[in-house]
């Protein structure tokens, strides 16, 4: 699993989640699984972002094709700690069977979820 952060504004960070790195592009190509082999890697990668001092995290989805339990708790807890450093952290195009799994495990009514990024953006700078 790969890992890309950017900056979008200045208190805003964009996770991207991916196979590989598209040296050309510097975009991540490559469908992930979110799950016990990486989950503790994602973890990692918000909690720096957040004790970093950032408080917006958006983690674009996109790529993920398969979410387990591990997966989930790994999102659950970074949205615990966005709250608990008063911030905030969204999902961005999530995959249908993600999306599936999200809803059926309520997580989808604990963590705000969007299909494009002009709103996740919005929902963070509110």
């Amino acid at each position: 699993m790969e890992i890309i952060k950017f900056t979008l504004a200045e208190d805003i960070i964009k996770v991207e989640i991916g196979d590989e790195i598209d040296e050309a592009s510097k975009k991540l190509t490559g469908t992930v699984e979110l799950d016990i082999e990486n989950q503790s890697q994602f973890v990692n990668i918000i909690n720096s972002i957040f004790d970093d001092g950032t408080v917006k995290v958006m983690v674009d989805m996109v790529n993920v094709s398969y979410i387990d339990s591990s997966g989930l708790w790994a999102l659950f807890e970074g949205h615990k700690k966005a709250a608990q450093k008063n911030g905030k952290l969204v999902l961005l195009r999530p995959t249908k069977d993600v999306k599936r799994v999200l809803d059926i495990t309520k997580m989808s009514s604990k963590m705000k979820i969007f299909e494009d990024e002009p709103k996740a953006l919005a929902c963070l700078n509110e």
